[in-house]
């Protein structure tokens, strides 16, 4: 099995250390979203929900649902009770709540979140900024109501149809956080678990809700996925002009210019594989997934490391295309077989 050459990681420093900041955003455009009128608030739902300790239980009842609407049953019912029948659950659901609210597991978790997220103000104000951006490139869109919950380690960042995102503030405690590794979650999953993920896995849910997420789908060669998922990272760079390329995609700083760096090896390496335009599914799972690193390239190689290299063809395409093309029509209009005939995507050996 051929194995990429790997470029020596003191001698990427080197190369990028006069590169004008690789790792931040480079010249993104930023277009002045001042007059759009949007305030994000993020309410509360976990303590909400733990005050059916000391209330009432009827009379909150009446008080969620009236706050949330429905997104308040359907936490109940995915969160509290779990996999069920179909049916009429509410001659469970105050015991299943109950004893919900009496697991001390979930009493740890939550009393660990109240710490982290005493102040959520920064939050906001990255939420509010990132919402902006989205209205101004698609105005119609609808900006959905936002509430922080206990997910139990479920999920980070969800949508409720259009009027609900759910974030699982649990998530967000900060990669060294003791109940992570006793929660059996990967460590390279945990680098991404902190306060400034919210935002960006925000606007990845919201990208899921309004231009469909599944990048990986059977009948779709492999190069098609990486495109569809560049596509989204492009998306998350316009939303997000001020988060860090590394962020955009999910790796750290080091795994992003390990790929800079190793680029032209990359793309030879998954030509040589013969498998960019079969639509192999385990292929999809193996280049688009998230994982510790990428089968048959070196340790320093990230997984999803098929997102990266998507993001690079979608970039060259907005090049090669005069950056003529409005957002709006690159996610809307081109589809992955378009853009990857239009961006000529062949990235130049290095001379080291």
């Amino acid at each position: 099995m051929k194995i990429l050459k790997l470029i020596p990681t003191a001698l990427i420093l080197l190369l990028l250390a006069g590169c004008n900041g690789c790792n931040k955003g480079k010249s993104r455009e930023k277009p002045d979203v001042s007059g759009i009128r949007l305030d994000v608030k993020l309410m509360r739902f976990d303590n909400d929900l733990f005050d059916f300790r000391t209330k009432d239980y009827d009379q909150q009842v009446v008080f969620m649902r009236g706050k949330y609407g429905p997104f308040y049953d359907f936490y109940i019912d995915h969160f509290v009770i779990g996999p069920h029948p179909a049916g009429d659950t509410t001659h469970v659901e105050h015991d299943a709540l109950t004893k919900f609210l009496a697991d001390s597991y979930i009493d740890r978790i939550q009393d660990s979140i109240n710490y982290h997220f005493k102040d959520t103000r920064d939050i906001e104000r990255d939420l509010t900024q990132a919402f902006k951006y989205f209205k101004y490139y698609f105005p119609k869109a609808d900006v959905p109501k936002v509430a922080g919950v206990n997910s139990g380690f479920a999920l980070g960042a969800f949508t409720y149809g259009k009027d609900m995102l759910g974030i699982g503030l649990d998530l967000y405690m900060g990669p060294d956080n003791i109940d992570y590794d006793s929660a059996g979650i990967y460590k390279y999953l945990q680098h991404k678990m902190r306060r400034e993920y919210i935002a960006r896995n925000s606007m990845e849910a919201i990208y899921d809700l309004y231009f469909g997420g599944n990048e990986m789908q059977r009948g779709e060669t492999l190069i098609e996925g990486m495109v569809e998922k560049g596509k989204k990272m492009y998306f998350l760079s316009y939303v997000l002009p001020d988060a860090p390329d590394s962020m955009i995609v999910g790796f750290t700083a080091l795994q992003t210019r390990w790929c800079e760096a190793n680029e032209y090896e990359i793309w030879k390496f998954l030509n040589d594989k013969d498998m960019l335009y079969k639509n192999n599914y385990m292929d999809q799972k193996r280049y688009l997934d998230e994982g510790p690193t990428t089968a048959g390239m070196p340790a320093e190689a990230p997984g999803n490391i098929g997102s990266w290299i998507g993001l690079q063809i979608v970039n060259k395409f907005m090049k090669e295309t005069g950056h003529k093309i409005p957002i709006q029509d690159m996610v809307l209009k081109y589809d992955a077989k378009t853009i990857l005939n239009k961006a000529k995507y062949r990235p130049s050996k290095s001379v080291f």
